[in-house]
């Protein structure tokens, strides 16, 4: 899938851990890949795609752009149902959702106010020194008194109003933290959650021609949050899951639990599995990840995975031999894949 380079930040070896590899982001450059306007409706259309890889929306990006196409403006118009589908889907239970977007909206009216405060508050400042600069009368000395008086309304206007933004944004992100979440898709990564795989893991013994499965995990991601901390260490795995989407195409990817993810290939050659976790190895240990502000990388990220075939056997016994290699991979100083003993 195309798109893949852009969540993995191809163009850009230097990701910047703390801010991560949002959404957003990952939009605004798909779009400037694509060539495609970013325009509110091409922006919705891709954001959900990227946030929800496995919904029919992003499938159909993926099939789209698959071998490097580029996505065009009718593909978009063309996808637009899609999104619609969704949003009707959804409407039921979309009064939280609504409620959030009018707080959103909210903030961005007093984001707006405040940035204006703080520049007329630099004009005044400099209108007091020029006053107080020219005064040479009790006339001129009255009117930098009064100057100083309306500073000083404007001062207490502006504590008010910041307050007034700071409180918003505590109860917006409570909202969010509350928020409803969709089972099916894990809300740190994007990809599938144990729930949303299930109908397909109970089809795997099924598969004529078996499939293939693989563990994997970020080696000392634990010394990672105990040094940089919670968030720094969410977007380092935010980071992860991108190369794997790049490295691993056409991969069902799981996030098992925490650190653990599961990666299931099916109709295609089994061996391919291994040489993509390979692949997904090497870039990883290539990229540079940096914190923000200061700029100080965080020194090498690698993972370590173990790779098994599974032909009519039910997942659990595919997944426990994997786990088996992937405990093989990890000793020691891991940055390994392993795929057989």
């Amino acid at each position: 899938m195309m798109w893949g380079a852009v969540q993995a930040g191809a163009d850009r070896p230097d990701v910047e851990a703390e801010q991560g590899w949002d959404a957003e982001h990952e939009a605004a450059l798909f779009l400037d890949q694509h060539r495609l306007d970013h325009c509110p409706d091409n922006r919705a259309v891709i954001l959900y795609a990227i946030r929800h890889p496995d919904s029919a929306l992003g499938r159909e990006v993926a099939r789209r752009t698959d071998g490097g196409v580029r996505l065009t403006s009718e593909d978009v118009v063309a996808l637009r149902p899609l999104l619609r589908a969704h949003e009707e889907a959804g409407a039921g239970q979309g009064a939280w959702q609504r409620d959030l977007g009018v707080q959103a909206d909210r903030l961005e009216a007093l984001t707006s106010d405040a940035r204006q405060i703080t520049s007329d508050f630099t004009s005044d400042m400099a209108a007091l020194s020029r006053a107080h600069r020219d005064a040479t009368d009790a006339s001129g000395t009255k009117d930098v008194a009064a100057l100083i008086e309306q500073l000083i309304a404007r001062i207490a206007r502006t504590e008010h109003d910041l307050a007034q933004l700071s409180g918003d944004i505590a109860s917006l992100r409570d909202r969010i933290e509350t928020a409803p979440r969709d089972a099916d898709v894990d809300p740190l990564t994007g990809v599938m959650s144990p729930v949303g795989a299930r109908r397909l893991i109970a089809e795997l013994a099924d598969q004529p021609h078996g499939y293939g499965l693989a563990t994997c995990g970020l080696d000392d991601l634990d010394v990672i949050e105990a040094r940089y901390g919670r968030s720094v260490a969410d977007n380092v795995l935010r980071a992860f899951v991108a190369t794997l989407r790049q490295a691993c195409e056409g991969v069902d990817i799981i996030r098992w639990q925490d650190n653990l993810f599961v990666l299931l290939l099916r109709g295609r050659p089994l061996a391919h599995l291994a040489l993509m976790m390979e692949e997904a190895r090497a870039a990883m240990l290539a990229r540079t990840l940096r914190l923000r502000g200061s700029g100080e990388p965080i020194g090498a990220v690698t993972l370590s995975a173990g790779v098994a075939v599974g032909m009519g056997v039910p997942m659990q016994e595919t997944f426990d031999r994997a786990e088996a290699f992937r405990a093989i991979a990890s000793a020691g100083q891991g940055n390994r894949v392993v795929s057989r003993a």
